[in-house]
């Protein structure tokens, strides 16, 4: 092991000495990255707010419960309609308005979101046109209604779909009367991956009307236990149109809840948007110029056979995968470099994009630095990989340099993405996908990580073995 430690620490002496390569890892894709994220971040505009009519469906299958309110009506009646059923207003309700609605210069939920309840017809008439292909699931089933309306926001049809589950009445209602079985207040949104913008507004959108609802179920519950316990005579005379005048306006559309303030989203949307762009280019950019960085890798085991420093370590009893694995850590070290250099940099473009400190890379920095390790191991076992395949430095030169442009084009690295069934050949495609998870905010990217690991090892493993056969002295 120390003549591996050795080898590695020569490597990455050789590396960081060398001004052109540290132009090559670092100044290059910085300046792509940073002109790319300026060109369409939108640094310094003006004006309200671009994100409107958010196309979504909703599929709800709330059961109702013991009272009138369906809760799972009211939430799709306001994604798709952005008001309250009719049949389910109440009595008229004289609500203070926020001081956005007063003054008219709100975005109202209509504005916002273009919702539409979605069926089985619906999903059939997707099937008919042929917008998507028919579920497995058999006709008439709950389960064909979910795989349609995933596969429309899989491709790009609709936003999201937010499911409101059958329980939702059910569970919000035992918020306020505690003799009912309650559990957990959960509406899945479902979102396509290529709209982290829009979908994090509707995600928020959803979450706040829940909120407000499950509030008004609880100021509802709080009041009649206090009744309970001081004027047990009031509850003689309570109907449920008496509870509606008192707690009605906490569900009523004019508030905070329906009316969204143009400033706030404005602001959230230009937060998300510089970051979502940033995170997109500098992701694909950061894998694709690492691929070059882990190509020099390559080269140097063809420079020191050149140099005949390789065939003396060869000579010692020094094992060949130790020398091999010395240079794998030292491409690895040196991507680690380059890749976080490069994130801390566009997070600095990003708050300079909104004025104020912006974690564009998300939240959990334990599982964005294991993240960094897996994508530096994937690359740095396809440069050993490489290493095992050439025969010399110009043929190392060509393919890899014709490799690395074709595993950027799978994997997204110029600004398109190909369907994953293709792009999931890349590398590239792996690591910008997990990037723009965990910078949306979620974590489940242990396949991500298992495949780009896996990856490496198999590439150095089989690298190694070609390289034994490759360099004999």
């Amino acid at each position: 092991m120390a003549k591996l430690w050795a080898i590695a620490w020569r490597e990455l002496y050789t590396r960081f000495t060398d001004r052109t390569l540290l132009i090559i890892m670092l100044a290059a894709p910085l300046g792509i990255a940073t002109i790319v994220g300026l060109a369409f971040g939108g640094l310094g505009s003006g004006g309200s707010s671009p994100v409107e009519h958010i196309p979504v469906i909703v599929v709800n299958q709330d059961n109702g419960g013991p009272g009138s309110t369906v809760f799972g009506d009211v939430l799709t009646e306001l994604l798709v309609h952005g008001e309250r059923p009719a049949s389910q207003s109440g009595p008229a309700l004289d609500c203070a308005q926020s001081e956005g609605d007063q003054a008219g210069d709100g975005m109202s939920l209509d504005d916002l979101i273009d919702g539409q309840a979605f069926d089985e017809a619906a999903a059939s008439a997707f099937v008919a046109l042929g917008d998507i292909e028919a579920p497995q699931a058999g006709h008439g089933t709950q389960a064909y209604v979910l795989a349609a309306a995933r596969a429309a926001v899989d491709r790009g049809l609709f936003t999201a779909l937010v499911i409101v589950p059958s329980d939702y009445s059910q569970s919000l209602l035992a918020l306020a009367d505690t003799t009912l079985p309650g559990g957990t207040i959960e509406v899945e949104v479902y979102a396509n991956r290529g709209r982290v913008l829009s979908a994090a507004i509707v995600r928020s959108v959803v979450d706040a009307i829940s909120s407000q609802m499950a509030s008004g179920n609880i100021a509802i519950g709080v009041g009649l236990s206090q009744l309970v316990e001081h004027q047990p005579q009031a509850l003689a005379g309570l109907t449920e149109a008496n509870v509606t005048s008192a707690f009605g306006c906490g569900f009523m559309p004019t508030t905070d809840l329906i009316e969204l303030d143009s400033q706030p989203v404005q602001a959230a949307a230009q937060d998300n948007q510089a970051g979502a762009i940033l995170v997109a280019v500098g992701s694909a950019q950061a894998m694709f110029f690492a691929l070059f960085t882990a190509q020099f890798g390559i080269l140097s085991v063809y420079e020191e056979r050149k140099n005949w420093t390789l065939q003396r370590m060869l000579s010692t009893p020094t094992p060949r995968w130790a020398i091999l694995g010395g240079k794998l850590v030292g491409v690895i070290v040196s991507i680690l470099f380059q890749m976080l250099a490069l994130m801390i940099a566009l997070t600095a473009v990003g708050s300079l994009m909104v004025g104020h400190l912006n974690l564009i890379w998300g939240q959990d920095l334990g599982l964005l630095g294991l993240l960094l390790l897996a994508a530096s191991t994937a690359v740095g076992g396809l440069g050993m990989l490489m290493a095992g395949v050439m025969r010399s430095v110009e043929q190392a030169n060509v393919v890899a340099s014709v490799l690395n442009i074709g595993l950027g084009v799978l994997g997204g690295g110029f600004g398109f993405q190909l369907p994953v069934v293709v792009a999931g050949f890349s590398l590239i495609h792996w690591g910008r996908e997990a990037f723009q998870l965990l910078a949306a905010g979620q974590t489940e990217i242990w396949l991500h990580l298992a495949i780009l690991f896996g990856q490496g090892i198999v590439f150095f493993v089989i690298g190694l073995l070609l390289f034994n056969r490759r360099f004999e002295v």
